[in-house]
């Protein structure tokens, strides 16, 4: 008995040892396999932050066209209130139908939306500038 015992404790070593090698030779076969497999998943996950920050640019783009086009369209709204304003303007002035009146408070109120908002400009209100509402030529109404 004592002789199966050690046979199988023989055995038991032997198995252990078998086992031991198999693991260690699959380890040294799997790891290069786990390196690329590993490299790939990398790859994969790389490609697809790469696409979603394309389809991010894509849509900043598409949200800087659209605000382009709503700034101009905003420009031309102010522009014809501009032109309406001058129109009023130059009329109360006594001065209806004046090119040259309507287009010197197209250019002042121009000036002043440049000058009060940059390069893009906002027109606050419209009124009659100096220039047009000071006419020499025109004798006061209390005169």
């Amino acid at each position: 008995m004592a002789s199966e015992n050690y046979n199988m404790s023989a055995s038991a070593v032997v198995v252990s040892v078998l086992l031991a090698l198999l693991l260690v030779g699959g380890g040294l076969v799997g790891c290069p396999y786990y390196k690329v497999w590993e490299r790939k998943m990398a790859g994969q996950a790389e490609l697809q932050y790469q696409q979603g920050a394309r389809q991010a640019l894509i849509a900043q783009a598409a949200a800087e066209d659209e605000a382009a086009i709503k700034r101009a369209e905003a420009a031309t709204r102010r522009v014809l209130g501009w032109t309406d304003a001058a129109r009023r303007g130059c009329a109360e002035l006594g001065r209806p139908g004046d090119r040259q009146c309507e287009e010197q408070l197209l250019k002042d109120a121009a000036t002043y939306s440049i000058a009060k908002e940059g390069h893009e400009g906002v027109i606050i209100s419209v009124g009659a500038p100096v220039s047009v509402a000071v006419d020499p030529t025109r004798r006061a109404a209390s005169e």
